[in-house]
């Protein structure tokens, strides 16, 4: 498994643009399932678990350090189709600008996962001869 790659203050702001990217996606979902079933009750029934979901799964899968990450192919993609549906769902429940910035900005966040990751694994250099 690679260890992310954050090694210029370049890389460094993009972790963390992604880190609020993904804040604001994992909330987008939330509401995206409260909005869905027209708030109330049933709203939070549906938003407060829906979010968790979301939670637990990207720290399984997605998350740099994640016990069972996904290879860099299948995560890119799964955090695209996340992205984009939760962007999507945003601006059909009528949350445009967030639903904007999630979905435009939710692009910094697949782009973080191909360049603060490889899937290569490194072989140490043995200098010692």
């Amino acid at each position: 498994m690679s260890e992310p790659r954050i090694g210029t203050p370049s890389l460094l702001a993009l972790a963390v643009v992604a880190l609020i990217v993904e804040l604001a996606l994992f909330g987008g979902v939330g509401v995206v399932a409260h909005d869905a079933l027209d708030g109330g009750v049933a709203g939070w029934v549906a938003g407060v678990p829906a979010t968790g979901l979301v939670l637990v799964l990207w720290g399984l899968f997605m998350a740099p350090k994640a016990r069972l990450r996904l290879a860099q192919g299948p995560r890119v993609l799964a955090a695209l189709l996340l992205t984009v549906g939760t962007a999507y769902g945003l601006v059909q429940t009528g949350h445009q600008r967030w639903g904007w910035f999630v979905g435009l900005a939710g692009l910094v966040v697949v782009t973080a996962q191909v360049v603060l990751t490889s899937d290569e694994s490194q072989v140490p250099i043995d200098n010692s001869q």
